[in-house]
């Protein structure tokens, strides 16, 4: 309760809430799109078979 109470007080955090957030949303939603398209282009389930090329 008494870090609620802080993080309410202090304008700082709310802006590096504020910034670290969307940042972070944006970050995780590239890495899915990027994955997404490198499945459906190169068949790929994963990095590694991406750039191995499927190969084993």
């Amino acid at each position: 309760m008494a870090m609620i109470q802080v993080l309410a007080r202090s304008s700082l955090a709310w802006l590096v809430i504020g910034f670290v957030v969307p940042v972070v949303l944006v970050a995780f939603g590239t890495y899915v799109g990027v994955l997404m398209a490198l499945q459906e282009f190169f068949g790929a389930e994963s990095w590694e078979d991406a750039v191995d090329g499927g190969n084993e």
